[in-house]
């Protein structure tokens, strides 16, 4: 398998601003993405677009109630958004099934001035980048 060198993850347009202009650096998911770690990146997708970037600082994965009681002022989302997306999937509208949330602490958010046509198939999930994808991406 071809080295991991970050990951793509959608984020509703709504949530693009209070990520990169309230400087909130806990972008949290229920993801099965394990490769992930600190130094990765994450690119955001949003309506067919990439919206900017961040390094991973630091990983973590806990019961959705001890993430926001400790975090909650750096997670991305505000209460009532946190509070929704953490009891149903927002994609199948059923219950979430995953325990566990993962918390990705980023440092060097980035929004990018140009929105980047994504040129990836990108799944509600996300999907892993490798570096020479993440290249292509800057060329386009």
């Amino acid at each position: 398998m071809r080295d991991i060198f970050g990951a793509i993850f959608p984020i509703s347009p709504e949530n693009v601003s209070s990520l990169f202009n309230q400087k909130k650096s806990a972008f949290i998911k229920f993801t099965k993405f394990k490769k992930l770690q600190r130094g990765s990146k994450i690119v955001f997708y949003t309506c067919k677009k990439l919206v900017g970037e961040g390094i991973i600082e630091k990983v973590e994965r806990v019961e959705p109630k001890i993430a926001w009681s400790h975090y909650g002022k750096q997670i991305f989302l505000n209460e009532n958004q946190y509070s929704k997306y953490t009891a149903r999937s927002p994609i199948s509208g059923e219950d979430r099934k995953m325990t566990q949330i993962t918390i990705f602490f980023l440092k060097s958010l980035k929004r990018y001035k140009n929105p980047i046509r994504c040129i990836y198939n990108v799944t509600p999930a996300g999907r892993y980048l490798t570096q020479v994808e993440y290249q292509r991406i800057g060329k386009k």
